[in-house]
């Protein structure tokens, strides 16, 4: 770790966005994904509600690992929080196993704590969940619902005090032009041949978006949070075919002015924390 320097990055040089995409691209040419510098530029860069708190290692001038959080909001028990959500965490082959993951997250932490930042929140996969929970205090709230069937709404469950706050521009900044919308529910495309339900919203704002009406289509659709119930016929995806789980983790950098988030309070949708 001896030549290893930790720099934080703005990602806005073309030649900082060329290093993160061939990074990814290592980590990931094994799992069929293709990362470009215009998907990470949409994230990093065209973010309403603030700069990407991103730090990074570099062995001499080459980037050997990435984490970033992006800037976001929370509805907690009737409040507007400003927030992070825990988005990517890579290390080259080469490099892991000495402890870079920590390192970055650690940094990241403290100056999310110390600039007015209340909570870090994020979904974790089997194989990064263990290294979260080990090393920070992150509560688990949750692994999210899966579930398949037909119907194209969704309704929000009474009682829940946390929620994504989602404001026009942020709004307009997530949705692609292929979304559509059915009442107060975004849908995405999900492949070719089904969709997915992203997030419910409140009619007028939905009213403010220039989103096509989706149409009936006997496609199967796809949904994947906690706190809502999908209207129509659903069942959950059974687990020897679903992928990873998705474990909902949320950090409190307040020092406990925030209420716990349970399983039972929150509402957490795909919108939250992916676009599909």
């Amino acid at each position: 770790m001896e030549n290893i320097q930790i720099r934080r990055l703005y990602f806005e040089k073309e030649e900082e966005l060329e290093q993160l995409v061939e990074l990814q691209n290592i980590v990931y040419k094994d799992k069929g994904k293709v990362f470009t510098k215009e998907g990470f530029r949409r994230w990093y860069l065209n973010n309403p509600y603030g700069e990407l708190i991103s730090f990074n290692a570099f062995d001499g001038e080459m980037l050997v690992a990435h984490y970033a959080c992006v800037r976001n909001k929370m509805l907690i028990d009737g409040q507007i929080v400003d927030g992070v959500l825990d988005i990517a965490t890579v290390t080259h082959p080469k490099y892991r196993g000495k402890g870079l993951f920590k390192t970055l997250a650690s940094v990241t932490y403290e100056y999310a704590r110390n600039n007015g930042i209340g909570f870090v929140v994020g979904v974790a996969n089997a194989n990064s969940f263990p290294g979260y929970m080990k090393y920070f205090p992150f509560q688990f709230v949750a692994q999210l619902n899966v579930k398949v069937g037909y119907g194209y709404s969704l309704k929000k469950e009474d009682g829940k005090i946390f929620s994504g706050y989602w404001n026009i521009d942020a709004l307009q900044w997530r949705c692609r032009s292929t979304y559509k919308k059915t009442q107060s529910t975004i849908v995405g495309n999900y492949g070719k041949y089904s969709r997915i339900l992203l997030g419910s919203f409140s009619t007028d704002l939905l009213k403010s978006m220039n989103l096509p009406q989706n149409k009936i289509s006997l496609k199967p659709v796809l949904y994947v949070g906690l706190g809502a119930k999908p209207k129509g016929v659903f069942m959950n995806v059974p687990r020897f075919i679903k992928r990873s789980p998705f474990n909902l983790i949320f950090m409190d950098l307040t020092g406990g002015k925030l209420p716990k988030m349970t399983k039972d309070n929150v509402f957490f949708q795909l919108f939250d924390f992916d676009v599909a």
